[in-house]
């Protein structure tokens, strides 16, 4: 079939007719998933000529971009919204609407939800960087069982699981609200779950094979990966992002849309939450976390002498059209060519928005967005707390920000 590469594993009907599914969603209804965009058949044009130096140089000129996003919160199109626009050297303008009673600002704790991903596999490259582990070093080097059961598993590497290319199946978003598995069961599925196809054949959006590259951050370092998450990343760049706010003393942003509308269901959820600390999507974040994130990945800061979060070259790796297109997802029950770096999307070579073909990024169902443009040093962080809501909002700030750094 075209967009493969030569596959001689059988795809069950089912896979073909059902959404690519998300650890995220457990809470809703099962027909929602992180769907692949069509690619467009012209390429985006490089944005060579914009730049955030000018805004930097006078942030007035994003007052439209800020005013009009006030005023969809206004209409009601999103309850609430918290956008940040920052570049290499850090924050440049932020602010934060909402039209519920409960206030909201620039400390407010969103929940990331798949933003986790590149934050991990980032955490995950200091190692190969490192020599500890290599990129496309089976995973089965550190976790024998999945050699000893084979059926294609003692192939799965970190460059599968990193462009979600590995086979593995996703927990059913039904289960996890049902049977709330710890995050050692949810590894042990990914240990010993058959595969769904052969490693690097096909492209599906899996979650909770990202617990397989926290367990070779443990076996490596003998520490236990949110500990190494705040020792190696988090504490030297002044990020705070957490799986558990609970004990963070800012306010939380309730998410709407997934059924934890209620003060108990919401307790029951970030108990939860925080015991299972989804690799795949469990961080919770403010604007600020994001912002400084995405401008070290510009242009990396010197701690100790390590480069943070990494060198240079390997955020470029990271950033790299890894598939190529030459393998394919499922969308709205056809499949795709599929653009996607390790743990990035590649948004401008898979639809008609702006940006150069150098972006990254990486949205979450709660609404959530990191989106970091090398050519025109810039970042954009977009949050709002809608499950699997509608982008357009987003994309209006997006364009309305590359409209601003225009001569």
């Amino acid at each position: 079939m075209a967009g493969r590469l030569g596959c001689c594993w059988s795809r069950s009907p089912s896979a073909i007719n059902r959404l690519v599914r998300s650890i995220n969603s457990f809470l809703v209804m099962p027909g929602y998933g992180h769907m692949v965009t069509t690619v467009s058949e012209h390429s985006t044009d490089a944005a060579s000529d914009v730049s955030t130096a000018r805004l930097r140089e006078d942030p007035h000129r994003l007052d439209a971009v800020f005013e009009r996003l006030g005023s969809r919160v206004a209409e009601g199109a999103l309850s609430a919204a918290a956008l940040a626009i920052g570049d290499a050297e850090g924050l440049i303008r932020r602010e934060t609407f909402s039209s519920e009673s409960k206030p909201l600002d620039a400390e407010s704790i969103f929940f990331l939800a798949s933003v986790t991903k590149p934050i991990i596999s980032t955490l995950f490259m200091q190692l190969v960087e490192e020599g500890l582990v290599g990129l496309r070093q089976p995973v089965a080097d550190f976790e024998p069982r999945m050699r000893d059961l084979g059926g294609g598993r003692e192939l799965i590497t970190p460059w599968h699981v990193m462009t979600h290319t590995s086979g593995l199946a996703d927990f059913d978003p039904r289960d996890i609200g049902r049977k709330r598995p710890s995050g050692a069961q949810m590894t042990q599925t990914m240990i010993e779950s058959p595969l769904r196809f052969k490693p690097g054949t096909q492209w599906e959006y899996v979650s909770a094979s990202f617990y397989l590259l926290t367990l070779i951050i443990e076996k490596v370092t003998g520490t236990p990966y949110r500990e190494y998450l705040d020792e190696r990343l988090q504490k030297p760049l002044g990020m705070h992002t957490t799986f558990d706010p609970r004990s963070a003393g800012r306010p939380i942003v309730a998410v709407h849309g997934i059924g934890v509308d209620s003060f108990l269901t919401r307790f029951i959820v970030l108990r939860y939450m925080a015991r299972a600390a989804l690799p795949g999507g469990g961080l919770f974040g403010t604007l600020d976390d994001m912002t400084r994130f995405g401008a070290a990945l510009l242009r990396p800061r010197v701690v100790d002498g390590r480069h943070l979060p990494l060198r240079a070259q390997t955020i470029a790796e990271m950033a790299e059209d890894q598939t190529m297109g030459l393998v394919a997802g499922v969308e709205y029950e056809e499949e795709q060519r599929v653009h996607h770096g390790l743990s990035w999307g590649k948004p401008t070579l898979m639809r008609d928005v702006p940006g150069s073909k150098n972006v990254f990024s990486h949205g979450g169902a709660s609404g959530t967005r990191l989106w970091v443009d090398p050519d025109a040093n810039l970042v954009f962080v977009f949050f709002t707390n809608r499950w699997a809501a509608e982008r357009s909002v987003e994309t209006e700030a997006l364009r309305g920000t590359y409209e601003a750094m225009k001569p």
